[in-house]
C-alpha cells in the first residue's frame, strides 16, 4: 500500500476497509440516527361525538419530525382544526391550542379547546334531475330520502353521499351521458347560512340492444330462457349481475363473461333482435305481408313515384325504417318512459295491425333512447367432474364418498351426477339424471335411481329404488316435487324376512335458508312429504306415509346462538309387517336424540330385537356460546323416539354438552351426552362435520 493510501485510511478511520463495505456502514447508520417521524396526539375540548373525532382525525395525518416540538406546527394544526369543523357546519369557531408537559408515560402533544359557535344552516336547497331521469323512480327516490333539509345543519359528508349515490346509481341504471349542471355549496359564515345546488342532467336512458353470444354449446333458446332482460329493455347493471348467476348455478359453464359495449354515439340499428341473425327488419320475414311494409310502399309511391320491383321496395323501406319507427314512438311516448311499446295502431293508421315478428316490436322500443348492445362470452364447463372425500361420524364410522357429475350431456342442457357412499353399516349408490325444462333453474324433469345395502343392529336390508319427479322452484324458495317411485326390498327385519315391491306416487314441499351457509346464524329448514301406495296399481302393501321435518336457528348478537328442531311421522298401513325396514322408522344418533346409538331407538320384539316403528317424534333444543373467534360452546336437550300408534308414545330423553369449531373443511361438532333412559350408558361420545342442514 503507497503512503497516500495509508493516509488516507487513517483519515477515514477504516483501516482500509474496501469501498463495497463502506457504503452499507453508512446508509445504516444514516437510517439510525436519522429523525423520526412521529403522529401527533390531540385531545379536544369543547366539541363531543362525531366532530371530535373528526378533529382528532383530521389532526393524526399530521407528522412531528423527531423531537420538535408541536408549537411549531400551530398554523398547520389550526388549518386542519378549522377543516375538520366545517365539516359539520362551524365556520366560525374559536380555536385555543395547549401543549401539555409529557411524563415519563407520555401523553398529548397538544390539547385544542374549541368554541364552536353557531352553525351554518342550509337556507337554500335545490335538488333536481334533468333528463329521463326526472321520470325515474328509483332515481326521484334517491333524491326523497336525502338526509338534506332547509333549516338543517350543514354536513358536507351527505352532500357528498347524496352526490355519489346519484352518480353510480345513474351508471347502474343506463344514464351514460350523466353529468353535473350545478354542483355547488355557497356558504356564507357571516349570515351562518348556506345554499346548495346539486342538478343532475342524466340525457336519454339506454336501452339494451343487440345481444350476442359467444361459444355456448347449450342451445341458445334455453340459455336465453334465464336471460332476465330483452333488446329495447331499458338497461340495469342488477340484471346483467343477475343473469350472470343464473348461468353460474346452471352448472353448464365454467366461466360467463357479459360485456356492455358502451358506444355514445351508436345510431338505432334496425336489426332483427336475433342475436345471430342481424339483418334490416325490412328483410326481416313476413315483411311484405305486413301493416309496416304496406306504409313505407304508399310512402314510396307517393314522394318517388315510378319505383317500382320488389328490390326497390325493400330498400326504400329500410332506408325509411328510421321514420316509421319514429311515428309509432309519438304513440309510445304519450305515456311515461316506462311503459311498453303501445299504440302503435294509432301510429300507423291502420285498425287491424301485423307485427310480424319481434324485430318489429325491438325497433319501436330501442328508438326510446340510444342502445348498448351486450357481449356474452361463455366457456364450456368441464365435460365429467370426479370428486372423493373422507370423513367420520359416530352414527356410521369412518365413511368414503366417490362421486362423478356430467354437468351437461349434450346440447339440451341435460346433467347426471351418481355418488358412492361407503361405510361400515351401510354402502349406497345413488344416480340422478336431470332434464331442464322452459325455465331450466326453476322446472325440470329428474329421473333418481340407487341401490342401498345395510347391515346394522338388528336390520339387513338390499334395496333399490327408480323414482321420476317434476320438480318447481319457486321465487319464495320452496321447491315442490311430484314424483312416482318404486322400490323393491330384500330384508330381514329382526325375525322378519320377506321381499317386497312398493309402487307409490307421492308429493313434497321443501325449503332451506341460511345466513351465512358454512355456520349459519340464522337460518331454517321445512320438508313434507307424502307417498302413498296401493295394490290396485300393483303394489304388494296399500300404505300412506308421510314426514314433516323442521330445523331453525336464530341468533342474539355475535355471541348467542339458538338451535331448535322437530320431526313428525307416520305410517298408516293395514300390513304394517309387510313394509321392508326402509319404509319404518327409527332414531337416535348424532342427528336425532344424542345418547344413543344410531337407529336404535324403535319398539323391540319379545327377544329385543328392534322391529321398527309406525310413528316417529324427535324433538331437540340447543344453546351456542362463542367462546373465542370460531370456537363454541354448546347444551343441549334431546327427546324422541319410534313407537306403533301414538296412544304408546314413549319418549327418550337426553342432555349434555359439546364445543363446536368452524374449520376449514366445515363445522366440526363433538358432543358428550348422557341418556335419562339407558342403563347400559351413562354417557355417549357424538362427533360429525358439516352445517346442521
Amino acid at each position: 500500500m503507497s503512503g497516500d493510501n495509508k493516509e488516507s485510511a487513517r483519515a477515514t478511520g477504516t483501516r482500509g476497509l474496501p469501498h463495497r463495505y463502506l457504503t452499507p456502514l453508512i446508509v445504516c447508520g444514516g437510517l439510525c440516527f436519522a429523525p423520526q417521524a412521529l403522529a401527533i396526539d390531540a385531545a379536544v375540548k369543547g366539541v363531543k361525538g362525531a366532530t371530535a373525532t373528526n378533529v382528532v382525525n383530521f389532526l393524526a395525518g399530521m407528522r412531528l419530525e423527531g423531537d420538535a416540538p408541536a408549537e411549531r406546527y400551530e398554523d398547520e394544526i389550526i388549518r386542519r382544526t378549522q377543516e375538520a369543523l366545517q365539516a359539520f357546519g362551524y365556520y366560525d369557531a374559536q380555536i385555543t391550542l395547549s401543549y401539555p408537559e409529557k411524563g415519563l408515560l407520555g401523553g398529548d402533544d397538544v390539547v385544542v379547546t374549541v368554541d364552536a359557535g353557531e352553525p351554518v344552516t342550509i337556507e337554500t336547497l335545490e335538488l333536481r334531475l334533468e333528463g329521463d331521469a326526472a321520470r325515474d323512480k328509483v332515481m326521484k327516490k334517491v333524491l326523497a330520502d336525502a338526509d338534506l333539509e332547509e333549516g338543517d345543519v350543514l354536513r358536507h359528508s351527505r352532500y357528498d353521499s347524496l352526490k355519489s349515490t346519484l352518480t353510480s346509481l345513474s351508471l347502474e341504471r343506463g344514464y351514460f351521458d350523466t353529468s353535473f349542471s350545478q354542483q355547488r355549496i355557497e356558504v356564507r359564515p357571516w349570515l351562518h347560512s348556506a345554499r346548495i345546488y346539486l342538478v343532475m342532467q342524466s340525457g336519454q336512458r339506454y336501452r339494451f340492444g343487440d345481444i350476442t353470444y359467444l361459444n355456448s354449446q347449450i342451445e341458445l333458446d334455453r340459455v336465453k330462457a334465464m336471460q332476465p332482460f330483452e333488446i329495447g329493455d331499458y338497461y340495469e347493471a342488477g340484471k346483467l349481475t343477475q343473469f350472470n348467476q343464473r348461468l353460474s348455478e346452471a352448472g353448464w359453464f365454467r366461466s360467463a363473461a357479459i360485456k356492455p359495449q358502451l358506444n355514445p354515439g351508436a345510431e338505432l340499428k334496425t336489426t332483427s333482435p336475433d342475436s345471430e341473425i342481424k339483418t334490416p327488419y325490412a328483410e326481416a320475414q313476413g315483411y311484405e305481408g305486413s301493416w309496416l311494409a304496406d306504409v313505407e310502399r304508399a310512402e314510396v309511391e307517393g314522394t318517388e313515384g315510378e319505383q317500382t320491383g320488389d328490390e326497390s321496395r325493400r330498400a326504400d323501406a329500410s332506408s325509411r325504417s328510421d321514420t316509421t319507427v319514429s311515428a309509432a314512438q309519438a304513440a309510445v311516448e304519450a305515456d311515461d318512459a316506462d311503459s311498453d311499446v303501445a299504440g302503435t295502431t294509432e301510429a300507423a293508421g291502420n285498425d287491424t295491425p301485423v307485427l310480424t315478428g319481434d324485430a318489429l316490436e325491438a325497433a319501436v322500443k330501442t328508438a326510446n333512447g340510444p342502445i348498448i348492445p351486450v357481449d356474452i362470452s361463455l366457456i364450456p364447463a368441464d365435460r365429467h367432474k370426479f370428486e372423493t372425500g373422507i370423513g367420520y361420524a359416530t352414527d356410521v364410522g369412518p365413511r368414503l364418498q366417490f362421486s362423478w357429475e356430467m354437468p351437461w350431456v349434450n346440447r339440451y342442457g341435460h346433467s347426471l351426477t351418481n355418488s358412492l357412499f361407503l361405510s361400515s353399516p351401510e354402502q349406497t349408490f345413488e344416480g340422478e339424471y336431470r332434464m331442464p325444462l322452459e325455465d331450466p333453474l326453476k322446472d325440470s324433469y329428474v329421473l333418481e335411481y340407487g341401490m342401498s345395502n345395510t347391515d346394522d343392529e338388528d336390520t339387513e336390508s338390499l334395496e333399490t329404488t327408480v323414482r321420476f319427479t317434476r320438480e318447481w322452484k319457486f321465487d319464495n324458495g320452496w321447491t315442490q316435487r311430484v314424483f312416482f317411485g318404486s322400490t323393491y326390498e330384500d330384508y330381514t327385519q329382526a325375525d322378519e324376512s320377506g321381499a317386497v315391491l312398493l309402487l307409490y306416487p307421492g308429493v313434497s314441499w321443501n325449503r332451506t335458508r341460511t345466513r351465512p351457509k358454512t355456520f349459519p346464524m340464522w337460518g331454517d329448514r321445512q320438508q313434507l312429504t307424502f307417498e302413498y301406495g296401493d295394490q290396485m296399481w300393483g303394489s304388494d302393501v296399500t300404505f300412506l306415509r308421510s314426514q314433516f321435518n323442521t330445523n331453525w336457528i336464530r341468533s342474539i348478537g355475535d355471541n348467542h346462538r339458538f338451535v331448535a328442531r322437530m320431526g313428525v311421522g307416520h305410517v298408516d298401513t293395514d300390513n304394517f309387517d309387510d313394509m321392508p325396514p326402509s319404509m319404518r322408522f327409527f332414531t337416535g344418533g348424532d342427528n336425532s336424540v344424542r345418547g344413543y346409538s344410531y337407529e336404535t331407538l324403535a319398539p323391540e320384539d319379545d327377544d329385543g330385537d328392534l322391529e321398527g316403528g309406525s310413528s316417529l317424534l324427535t324433538s331437540s333444543l340447543e344453546y351456542d356460546y362463542r367462546l373465542t373467534g370460531d370456537w363454541w360452546g354448546a347444551t343441549f336437550y334431546d327427546a324422541g323416539n319410534a313407537f306403533n300408534g301414538w296412544d304408546a308414545l314413549e319418549l327418550k330423553t337426553a342432555v349434555g354438552m359439546g364445543i363446536r369449531w368452524i374449520s376449514p373443511v366445515g363445522p366440526i361438532r363433538l358432543d358428550i351426552a348422557h341418556p335419562f333412559d339407558d342403563d347400559d350408558n351413562d354417557y355417549r361420545i357424538h362427533f360429525s362435520i358439516g352445517p346442521e342442514f
